[in-house]
């Protein structure tokens, strides 16, 4: 299948990335190969491109989602509109049509076949490309006839093999929210961390799908996800999200071993929760022990492992999203 892929414009002030975007063109990659053309070119995912931009400029500090593509120069970028004009491309692909829909005119008037990814934070949805092409929104809240949902993925090579059998946290370190928790400043740090904690914490911000809560799952971490029973069925549609919330509901004494933070005692805490908080102590906490009393966990951690590796790699996604094009 030949792929015009329009991503986010490579503007000189703002991110480059685009969360999104960028992790459906690595599994289209994955599964077309360089039958994918990203235009105008995304330089931040080329691992032979790092030099050439600034890594400030990217959202997350690039973890997880830069560096991920080879062979930048070998995609043939040029005379994209007369291709369009030729319907030369099975399908044009816009990654972040909210953000760049360079073309469209073009791609519409010549009956190219189109597909809109809305990968934004916000529940709106941009009805005026629901008429020209296959419509897929993140944030998506209710059913509605014309569009799709899609949620992120995870670079399948980033996927760890197996849990680590002697973590050396409870509940891993970063706690989302609190800026002085975030010391990480390269993947592998970043990766060790959750890798060594049992339950990381995680919660929606100003959306619910968040990459956070795919790259603790990658690293064999268990997600406390706080009121994930809240999250619309649309939403983060292929997460495991009723496995997560069984195994929260009968480990939620894990939060009980913390001091409450302000960041989640205002918000997610009911009175019980609050009560229980005082009931223990981290002070000596053995977590082999508590390992040991609770052996199921790894179980857990191995089963979250399989369901993120069956179910929720870049590739599985730009499958999904080709196959509705194909239905």
């Amino acid at each position: 299948m030949k792929i015009l892929f329009v991503g986010q414009k490579n503007n000189h002030d703002g991110y480059l990335n685009d969360y999104m975007s960028d992790l459906l063109l690595h599994g289209l990659r994955g599964v077309y190969g360089n039958n994918v053309i990203d235009h105008p070119g995304s330089i931040h995912l080329y691992k032979n491109q790092a030099k050439n931009f600034d890594k400030s400029r990217l959202w997350g500090k690039g973890i997880t989602t830069s560096n991920i593509l080879d062979d930048y120069n070998l995609i043939d970028r040029t005379e994209i509109l007369t291709k369009i004009k030729k319907k030369f491309f099975d399908v044009i692909i816009y990654g972040s049509v909210r953000r760049n829909d360079d073309l469209l005119d073009e791609a519409s008037k010549f009956n190219n076949k189109i597909i809109f990814i809305d990968g934004e934070d916000d529940n709106y949805i941009e009805t005026k490309y629901l008429t020209l092409g296959l419509y897929f929104k993140r944030e998506l809240k209710f059913h509605h006839d014309k569009v799709y949902p899609i949620s992120f993925a995870i670079p399948k090579n980033k996927i760890i093999e197996g849990s680590l059998f002697n973590p050396k946290f409870l509940l891993s370190p970063l706690i989302p929210g609190r800026l002085k928790t975030y010391i990480y400043e390269d993947e592998l740090s970043y990766y060790n961390m959750y890798q060594n904690s049992i339950f990381s914490l995680t919660y929606k911000k100003a959306g619910w799908d968040c990459l956070r809560h795919y790259e603790i799952l990658m690293n064999g971490s268990i997600p406390i996800f706080l009121n994930i029973e809240k999250c619309p069925t649309f939403t983060m549609w292929n997460f495991p999200k009723k496995i997560i919330f069984d195994i929260n509901k009968k480990y939620e004494s894990v939060l009980s071993f913390y001091n409450p933070l302000k960041i989640f005692k205002k918000k997610f805490l009911n009175l019980q929760r609050i009560g229980n908080l005082f009931t223990y102590k981290l002070k000596n906490f053995d977590i082999q022990k508590y390992l040991n009393n609770n052996n199921e966990l790894l179980d857990y951690r191995l089963n979250l492992l399989d369901y993120t590796k069956n179910n929720l790699t870049t590739e599985n996604l730009a499958k999904y999203v080709t196959g509705k094009l194909k239905n």
